[in-house]
């Protein structure tokens, strides 16, 4: 129970150990030959959650966590090991390596942004001002000066750059609409400048999935209090001008490959699925028949694009082939790979994995203390988004994204529980 009355996710040790089970279950059922499975690194991330709750001084923090660190260290050590074991066997390429590595410097960063948690939080949002800084510069070159077409940032496709950029841009605008009145003049304007710096450079990624996780700043809407005539209002007016500039810039049509999206789609009406539209149809009718031959448990992992090559031979689908196989391995869509190679069973545990955190979330999300309300919709905000890039992406199949949303997740609600068992909220936050 927190001081203004608001009961927090977790309100027992025993809820707390059954909400890590289940997550650390349903990261077995969602681990893949190249993942650990997201949910087992939320799962082990997230004995912080509770340990960590209401801890101010470093030497409470270092004897709360220290159980917890060893915990993840000794599972992290066990996956690098096993990783590097299988990489000598398999005789495969020693990139791959860079697998634990990301998630090792993920758990750092975790550290790093709990201990500095302890005494302020603006640390946080000075971040996002300066990744946006970054985004945007770096895409600016690839674009413009590299002639790129597609800018990928410090990413390995232009879709992860797209979508952790809009990602950022839903934590600078929670952070801008939640906590307006507490921030001073220079973070208001900071975030207010970072928040078109994130939309030039997911522009600049040609990504057009990525505004997809715009659809996380749903989670800020009050229905109860919302004037729902205005917002439809105010909607409709923004989705008005938004296609007249795409009627009138051309460019910017071409750009966002909507131009493209269009030409697919005559395509389609033709009967021709080659093209990028028709190749995820393609895929997600692959995955649909892959899920009715095998409903409970699916093909299995690793296999798909074997099954795709399988049907695509059979002329169930017509998906481009590339040396007897498809060259995707993946249904381009989370939901669609997951009932393919995972089943009904898979399909529970990603359900797990997004809806726990986002209800453990949920109450924090409503409470009276403006900046454990501000991370708690942040963490929110990042269930949903993770959602959304998922309907084109099987983004727990991308080590980036595994690496990235437990981190997020596991810290955003140590920082809401943390706020909102402080009494003494404004003196927190400013570090006395």
């Amino acid at each position: 129970m927190t001081n203004d009355g608001t009961k927090s996710g977790i309100t027992s040790p025993v809820q707390f150990y059954i909400a890590m089970g289940l997550l650390a279950a349903a990261g077995g059922v969602l681990a893949t030959p190249l993942t650990a499975g997201p949910a087992v690194l939320l799962a082990l991330i997230a004995t912080f959650m509770l340990p960590i709750k209401g801890r101010r001084t470093l030497h409470q923090f270092g004897q709360s966590t220290l159980q917890a660190r060893n915990v993840l260290l000794i599972a992290f050590g066990g996956w690098f090991f096993a990783e590097l074991l299988s990489t000598a066997i398999n005789n495969r390429l020693w990139t791959n390596l860079d697998y634990p590595f990301r998630f090792l410097l993920g758990i750092g960063v975790f550290w790093i942004i709990r201990y500095a948690a302890v005494r302020r939080t603006e640390f946080f949002f000075y971040g996002i001002a300066a990744s946006a800084l970054a985004a945007a510069v770096a895409g600016f070159y690839q674009y413009f000066m590299q002639d790129m077409g597609r800018a990928l940032g410090w990413m390995n496709h232009p879709i992860y750059f797209g979508n952790l950029s809009v990602l950022l841009c839903v934590y600078a605008v929670t952070t801008l609409s939640t906590l307006r009145a507490e921030l001073t003049a220079r973070m208001r304007w900071l975030l207010a400048i970072s928040i078109p710096l994130l939309m030039f450079a997911a522009f600049l990624s040609v990504s057009r999935s990525s505004w997809l996780g715009l659809t996380g700043l749903l989670v800020l809407i009050d229905w109860h209090r919302v004037n729902r005539t205005r917002l439809i209002g105010i909607g409709l007016a923004i989705a008005t001008a938004l296609i007249l500039i795409l009627v009138f810039v051309p460019e910017l049509s071409s750009s966002l490959r909507i131009t493209e999206a269009i030409q697919d789609a005559r395509k389609l009406l033709d009967g021709d699925y080659r093209s990028s539209i028709g190749d995820r149809l393609q895929m997600w009718k692959a995955a649909l028949l892959m899920f009715l031959s095998s409903p409970l448990v699916g093909v299995g992992s690793g296999i798909f694009q074997v099954e795709a090559a399988k049907l695509a031979a059979s002329g169930a689908v017509d998906i481009v082939l590339v040396d007897g196989t498809t060259i995707f391995n993946q249904a381009h869509s989370e939901i669609m790979d997951i009932l393919a190679t995972k089943g009904l069973v898979g399909l529970l545990a990603y359900v797990i994995l997004l809806a726990l955190p986002f209800r453990i979330l949920h109450p924090l999300a409503a409470t009276e203390n403006a900046r454990s309300r501000a991370f708690a919709l942040m963490g929110q905000a990042t269930c949903i988004a993770f959602l959304m890039f998922g309907l084109t992406l099987a983004t727990f199949k991308v080590q980036i994204y595994c690496a990235v949303f437990p981190v997020m997740i596991a810290m955003f609600t140590a920082m809401a529980l943390n706020l909102a068992d402080d009494g003494r909220t404004g003196e927190h936050a400013h570090g006395r």
